[in-house]
């Protein structure tokens, strides 16, 4: 078989199995058709056979098995958890005791209530427990990102352990042999088997995973096929090795239901349909206020006025007009009474009154719509208003976003003013929209908020070139931001705050953000029960199961942040560091006080400290006094000027054995020039020292200033200053190096193409 391909044989017979389970009326397998699956696969199970009736069972029934024990397993719908229901017995093979074993499984069953259509009979495998030997393996088919391949230990403590200890490892099907090795090289257990040199245990579970991922692809809702099922869940639990080394499935479970009537389309409309979002050709906001310039639609009408736009129109039902700085304009009952063409609408009335501005919308020939008000699904309100908006736009060909967002502030172009909807104030928050700038990042987020704190926070190191706030997803999604921003050359990060993937949407982005030579950046949100439910109540998408979610980014080569902490800091740390060349993990660490040597060591995390050769330990030798000692962990003390740590930044960034750096300063020291008068008046500071070397040598350089509380309004500048110039700078070494291995670790790992890096966590 090919990549993703089952034969014809093979897809003939196993499409037989759920056709027959499906005429009996049942949407689970049986073990002994979960075992026929398998051998239809090449995969090895137990010998086995299926007993309705205690007379059926004879010595030449028990002559098909080979050990001297036999396992009894009830054949039941019902039942999931065998063991907890006393729906499994092993017992020696003697003939007479096999009978009342299987007798008394089918009273006891039946009189707890459960149907037994059947007693099945398999050998039992004799095999070592030692970690290793028995393995979880299967898929189930995700709503948002469709068929997911998990791995894991196995055994009858798997769920225990993967709650508590470690959670299954995931990937994507279709995969082949490259992307199957990766799963097994993320997992812990892989180095067990390259040191017990088990290499024929690695092949069979690699190719295990690909019979599985052929299986789950072939009967999916998100590929084409001839099957009438999808296969909901597939799990062996476990398969083991035996004591002759042979890959046996010994549990075996199975979920399916007939397929949906279309595949679930996962194609994106072409990256033009947007343009009218961010390079509108005439604008129409409705819901103008004649009286109060403090409404959403006011506040727009402000911002674009300000960004010199001369192609906004006023929509208000009661018509009239309305003074906005100082200038009057005329207020439209509705946009079809506008005599010129309108691409963009910003619809900014309740939710209960934006259909009929929609549909004037369409019979105006918009070509997109941004639905500001929330008020609809997300709160289980409008929904059929929602429903109805929706069809409006698929069926004529207009884009919307939203509703409940704030939709999109644009830097715009040479050839294009900009945008700004965002309703507040300019004097709670102003946007350095400064193209100029280098480093330019894209903030695509549910959340409008979200986008506003960050980019407030990082104001110091970057300029957003856009944010955007596509709420409920009604019609564009993260995969359509992030095809349009993907060759936009003023774009060098793109940052996504995700709280909710809608059906087909996760496989959608994995799709798009997998061919990305972008750093992609995301939080997802909705990893507890709680979170799920507060993001669904903000956004109406039902968020999908965050581990999936999490595998599927990591597999598309993303940076996955743990934390809002890690999303705004590796944001920032990836934009001024782009452009620094990558050339290994050897790190060396300059600081002037030995707790910040320390706590940068206990933080390496996947990097090492650089081996410094003779040639640079003798130009170290040279500048440092003679109470330094020269070392990659190089503690200057607090008696080091500025000129000081100049000379060693500057001797070990130049250096061959040097890859990356950072530099910790604890600001308070006497010598160094660092409060906020000593940076404003002495222009050869430390910060402004640190600049020009890092930007020198262009190796990728972190910095920590360790201000303790209380003191840090004297200290603002420092940290503002090295920002600003291009070096990442955070509170504790901690911070600064957890950024700086992710940074170093996404570039080498996409250079190398090492897949199995891309899903270790």
């Amino acid at each position: 078989m090919d990549n993703n391909r089952l034969t014809e044989s093979q897809f003939e017979h196993i499409e037989q199995i759920f056709e027959d389970a499906y005429g009996d009326r049942r949407s689970v397998l049986y073990e002994h058709e979960v075992y026929a699956v398998l051998s239809e696969l090449g995969l090895k199970t137990p010998s086995h056979i299926v007993v309705r009736d205690q007379k059926d069972i004879t010595k030449n029934t028990l002559s098909l098995f080979s050990n001297n024990r036999i396992v009894l397993k009830a054949v039941s719908s019902e039942i999931t958890h065998k063991k907890q229901a006393g729906a499994i017995s092993i017992v020696y093979k003697d003939l007479y005791f096999i009978k009342y074993t299987f007798s008394k499984m089918m009273r006891n069953l039946q009189r707890n209530g459960y149907t037994v259509d059947a007693i099945l009979l398999t050998d039992y495998v004799e095999y070592s427990k030692d970690l290793g030997n028995e393995i979880l393996l299967g898929f189930r088919e995700s709503e948002a990102f469709g068929p997911v391949i998990s791995f894991s230990k196995g055994g009858t403590d798997a769920e225990h352990f993967a709650k508590n200890f470690s959670p299954p490892n995931l990937i994507l099907a279709p995969i082949d042999r490259n992307w199957a090795q990766a799963l097994l090289e993320s997992t812990k257990i892989h180095k067990k088997y390259i040191q017990e040199d088990n290499s024929g245990y690695i092949d069979q579970i690699i190719d295990a995973g690909i019979k599985f991922s052929n299986l789950a692809v072939q009967f999916s809702n998100f590929f084409e096929s001839k099957s009438r099922f999808v296969i909901k869940e597939f799990e062996v639990n476990p398969f083991i090795f035996d004591y002759d080394d042979n890959f046996i499935a010994i549990d075996g479970f199975a979920k399916f239901w007939k397929k949906e009537k279309r595949i679930i389309s996962t194609s994106i409309k072409s990256k033009e349909t947007l343009t009218p979002f961010f390079e509108p050709n005439g604008i129409a906001i409705a819901g103008i206020s004649s009286t109060d310039n403090n409404k959403a639609g006011n506040i727009i009408l402000k911002n674009l006025i300000n960004m010199g736009r001369d192609d906004v129109f006023c929509i208000n039902i009661r018509g009239g007009e309305v003074e906005v700085e100082g200038k009057y304009f005329k207020l439209y009952k509705n946009i079809l009474e506008i005599e010129r063409s309108i691409e963009l609408a910003i619809i900014t009335v309740p939710a209960e009154a934006t259909l009929p501005v929609v549909q004037d919308c369409v019979k105006k020939g918009v070509k997109a719509i941004i639905l500001i008000p929330g008020g609809f699904s997300e709160i289980n309100k409008n929904i059929e208003t929602e429903l109805q908006i929706r069809e409006l736009v698929e069926k004529n060909g207009i884009r919307l976003m939203g509703p409940n967002c704030l939709g999109i502030v644009y830097a715009g172009t040479n050839n294009s003013r900009g945008i700004n909807t965002f309703f507040i104030p300019e004097e709670k928050f102003k946007i350095d929209l400064d193209t100029s700038r280098e480093k330019n990042v894209a903030i695509l987020s549910q959340s409008g908020a979200l986008g506003i704190t960050e980019i407030y926070n990082l104001r110091h190191a970057i300029s957003p070139k856009v944010i955007v706030s596509y709420g409920n997803q009604l019609d564009v999604d993260p995969s359509d931001l992030a095809q349009y921003f993907e060759d936009d050359p003023m774009v060098d990060v793109i940052g996504f705050y995700i709280e909710g993937f809608k059906k087909g949407a996760g496989r959608k982005f994995f799709n798009i953000t997998s061919k990305s030579k972008k750093p992609i950046i995301v939080y997802k949100a909705g990893r507890t029960e709680i979170g799920k439910k507060a993001a669904q109540s903000h956004t109406a998408s039902i968020a999908g199961e965050y581990e999936v979610a999490k595998a599927a980014m990591k597999q598309a080569g993303l940076i996955v942040a743990d934390s809002m902490i890690d999303h705004g800091d590796f944001i920032k740390t990836f934009a001024l560091l782009n452009d620094f060349r990558v050339s290994g993990k050897s790190v060396v660490v300059v600081t002037n006080a030995g707790y910040e040597k320390t706590y940068a060591a206990d933080n390496l995390g996947e990097l090492s400290l650089a081996k410094l050769d003779n040639n640079t330990m003798d130009n170290l030798n040279k500048v440092l006094p003679s109470f330094v000692e020269a070392d990659p962990l190089l503690d200057l003390t607090a008696m080091a000027s500025d000129e000081l740590f100049e000379r060693c930044i500057d001797t070990l960034l130049k250096s061959n054995s040097v890859d990356a750096m950072l530099i910790s300063i604890v600001p308070q020291a006497m010598v160094i020039h660092t409060t906020d008068k000593e940076i404003e008046t002495y222009k050869k500071n430390i910060a402004a020292r640190i600049v020009n070397l890092v930007q020198k040598y262009k190796k990728p350089t972190v910095a920590s200033i360790n201000v303790v509380s209380g003191s840090d309004a004297a200290y603002n500048k420092i940290g503002q200053l090295l920002d600003s110039g291009g070096v990442p700078t955070f509170l504790t070494a901690e911070r600064a190096m957890i950024c700086l291995n992710e940074f170093i670790k996404y570039r080498l790992t996409k250079e190398n193409r090492a897949f199995g890096e891309w899903l270790k966590e």
